[in-house]
């Protein structure tokens, strides 16, 4: 997906110029090293160690009062991040409610796949945005630094030049595992700034329907694709953009998912003994796809507007290949949910009525 090297984020484009996937083992070659890596904005909610701690005098009082679904329906709605007081200089301002601009700021997570639940545990919450990283790259978001890792030369340019990016770290305090980034200003957004927004399984179906009726156009996953593959393998049939109504198993028979009923813990122990690594394939395919679908769409919108005579002389030339794989990460899905389902049917056929 991204990666960040010297401060610069990149996509990586790598997988879309690798021959196209033929076989169903190769689905497990390429994403069972695949690594997810993105930034995510968790909104959080009041009873957090944050808000309870040293962030409990910086939060507005109107917000200080909404649970993180409130907070997060307000922000869906209205498309605005409000930057506030953070960092090394927070606490050290003489009016506390008057903070300079200088040291406001919006966070950012820089996380892999796995690190996303540490986020939902420190804000007690499983709201959050991921946006696109060229969005955030645009709006001038850059790491944050500690000034326990900086000789004194480089806090004095960092004071001069970007002091919202300041941060310390100490016994008591150290949110160093956050990584986070930080942009100096109130970040408004558009929906397709966003790659997807993520919410409680419990709460997926409310969200999809309350953004049709709301008019707002965000894709939605459930918190489980980061934090339970077996949790969200068991309910990704009910996705919006999927909408499986059956499911093909051995080949060509078509089954109900009602069918199938919930596991027993030996039946999930056979079962992850099974498929263990495919549902893991399975969560890290679908975020790939919803990451990457409107992103290689434009640029794809992009490549269509060259010169022909200059494509074929690079290797956008090969934009048939680009083309096929973009379309991989919804395809695996497809392909590892039969298989899956079938190993399903398999070890609990015996309590499967068929009649």
């Amino acid at each position: 997906m991204i990666t960040v090297d010297g401060g610069k984020i990149s996509f990586i484009e790598k997988h879309l110029f690798d021959p196209k996937i033929e076989v169903f083992e190769g689905i497990i070659e390429r994403y069972k090293n695949y690594q997810v890596e993105l930034f995510l904005h968790v909104v959080s909610d009041p009873s957090c160690r944050y808000e309870k701690g040293p962030g409990s005098a910086r939060i507005p009082e109107g917000l200080a009062k909404l649970s993180a679904k409130e907070r997060f329906l307000s922000l869906l709605k209205n498309r605005r991040l409000n930057a506030n007081s953070k960092g090394f200089y927070a606490n050290k301002v003489k009016d506390k409610f008057n903070s300079p601009q200088e040291i406001k700021s919006v966070s950012f997570a820089h996380c892999k796949q796995e690190e996303v639940q540490l986020h939902f545990q420190a804000r007690n919450s499983e709201y959050g945005l991921i946006f696109y990283h060229d969005f955030l790259q645009s709006l001038g978001m850059i790491p944050v630094r500690y000034v326990n890792e900086e000789n004194e030369e480089s806090i004095r340019r960092l004071v001069f030049n970007e002091p919202f990016a300041l941060e310390a770290y100490g016994k008591s305090y150290d949110m160093r595992w956050e990584k986070e980034w930080r942009v100096n200003k109130d970040v408004p957004f558009d929906s397709s700034d966003v790659a997807f927004i993520i919410v409680p399984d419990s709460e997926y179906s409310e969200f999809v329907s309350l953004l049709v009726n709301e008019d707002l156009e965000y894709l939605v996953l459930p918190s489980s694709v980061f934090i339970d593959p077996l949790k969200f393998f068991q309910m990704a049939h009910c996705m919006e953009h999927h909408s499986w109504r059956q499911i093909r198993i051995f080949g060509d028979w078509k089954v109900d998912f009602e069918m199938f009923p919930q596991f027993t813990e030996e039946e999930v122990e056979i079962f992850l003994e099974r498929c263990g690594l495919h549902i893991e394939c399975l969560a890290k395919a679908e975020i790939q796809d919803v990451y990457e679908r409107r992103y290689i769409a434009r640029f794809m919108n992009f490549a269509s507007r060259l010169d022909p005579v200059f494509l074929n002389k690079t290797s956008f030339k090969e934009l048939a290949l680009v083309h096929a794989n973009s379309g991989e990460p919804y395809q695996t899905h497809r392909d590892l949910m039969m298989h899956c389902y079938t190993a399903r049917f398999e070890v609990q056929s015996a309590r499967i009525d068929l009649y």
